[in-house]
């Protein structure tokens, strides 16, 4: 798999992150505090960084993930991209040489909107690919990392996992218990039915793995971000010393005139008649 890497090998953990303030108050005390509890992961030499978008376009998770990984490659030998709203009970972030999906009991069910709605979303968790992803820095270069396409709400996780698949990388997966954060999905109304962009990203998704690698065409390659502002995230009960930062990034693409539209259809269903 190329260079020999240490025996101690440096996880990197990349956080997308926008607007989600309690989830991110929880976030981090609980991880600071999961690696500092004497267990098989316990000595990982690992560090955190957090991607928050700003606020000018419509939430894009695998470019703040792609982002995350071009800022802190240089320090680690594998990532985990790991969404705010899952808590580790039980995991083994230890390193891993394939592509290796964490979350299993915890996630086998979400609310769309707990309090809201009765709808609950049932995950296939042989399929599920996200909330918490192990990866050899290796192998996501090789498949050039996360969609940038993906605006809006989902995909980009189904995306690499077929990314990997198309170039033959085996799949791992580890069946870690994890408490899940309940928030409103963005991608299902309070029926469960699949919002407007939930719909455009499927469209998407279909189109660009229509033919063997066809898809492939954008990720590491092509993302382009800049840094907004960067700061260290203090900890003020120290148990075990670690990286933190949070970096807010500014992303240089916009969503397709289908996401657009489909996301504008959610915030102002009903517009006014436009008028000469």
């Amino acid at each position: 798999m190329g260079r020999e890497l240490p025996h101690n090998h440096r996880l990197l953990i990349v956080v997308p992150y926008r607007d989600r303030a309690d989830h991110l108050a929880r976030f981090v005390p609980y991880l600071r505090a999961y690696f500092a509890r004497e267990k098989q992961d316990s000595s990982i030499d690992y560090s955190v960084l957090i991607t928050e978008q700003e606020q000018r376009l419509p939430f894009n998770a695998g470019a703040l993930k792609n982002a995350g990984f071009v800022l802190g490659e240089a320090q680690s030998d594998y990532t985990c991209f790991h969404d705010i709203d899952y808590l580790p009970v039980w995991a083994d972030y230890s390193w891993c040489d394939a592509p290796t999906p964490l979350v299993w009991f915890g996630a086998e069910t979400r609310p769309v909107a707990r309090g809201q709605s009765n709808y609950y979303l049932r995950h296939d968790l042989s399929q599920l690919f996200g909330a918490a992803l192990l990866v050899p820095n290796e192998l996501f270069r090789a498949v050039d990392g996360y969609s940038n396409e993906y605006w809006g709400w989902g995909f980009e996780d189904r995306d690499l996992r077929t990314r990997f698949l198309a170039r033959g990388i085996a799949l791992g997966r580890r069946k870690g218990t994890y408490r899940a954060l309940d928030h409103v999905n963005a991608g299902y109304d309070l029926q469960g039915k699949p919002r407007a962009i939930a719909e455009a990203n499927r469209l998407l998704f279909e189109a660009k793995h229509a033919t063997p690698m066809q898809g492939h065409s954008d990720g590491l390659s092509t993302v382009r971000f800049e840094v907004v502002s960067r700061a260290a995230v203090p900890d003020p009960q120290p148990e075990r010393a670690a990286p933190w930062e949070i970096v807010k990034v500014r992303l240089l693409a916009n969503p397709s005139v289908e996401q657009t539209l489909a996301i504008d259809s959610e915030q102002n269903p009903h517009p006014l008649p436009r008028t000469n």
